[in-house]
C-alpha cells in the first residue's frame, strides 16, 4: 500500500527505535539502502510523494527497476536522505 514519504520513514525511524528498546542497546548511527517505488502525486493543491517497498525483487521487461532510497540516521540527531531513480 502506497503511503506518504514522509509516513514511511517515521515507520521506519519507529522499528529502529523498537529494536533498541527490545535489544537493550543504544545505536549510535544506521545506514540503510531501500529499493523504493515512487509516486507522485497531486493533492490539495499540492504535490504528494507516495512511496512504497516492492512486493517482489525479480526484474523483468515488464517490471520497472525500482529507485533506491539512501538513509542515515545518527545520536546527534542528523539524518540525511537521498533517493535515486
Amino acid at each position: 500500500m502506497f503511503r506518504e514519504l514522509s509516513q514511511l520513514l517515521d515507520e521506519l525511524h519507529d522499528g529502529l527505535v523498537a529494536i533498541q528498546a527490545r535489544e537493550g542497546m543504544q545505536l549510535s548511527g544506521v545506514e540503510m539502502t531501500l529499493p523504493v517505488e515512487l509516486r507522485p502525486v497531486l493533492r490539495d493543491g499540492g504535490c504528494v510523494l507516495l512511496a512504497e517497498f516492492p512486493r517482489s525483487s525479480g526484474v523483468d521487461a515488464w517490471t520497472p527497476l525500482p529507485s533506491r532510497l539512501v538513509l542515515a540516521w545518527s545520536q546527534d540527531g542528523a539524518a540525511a536522505t537521498e533517493a535515486t531513480p
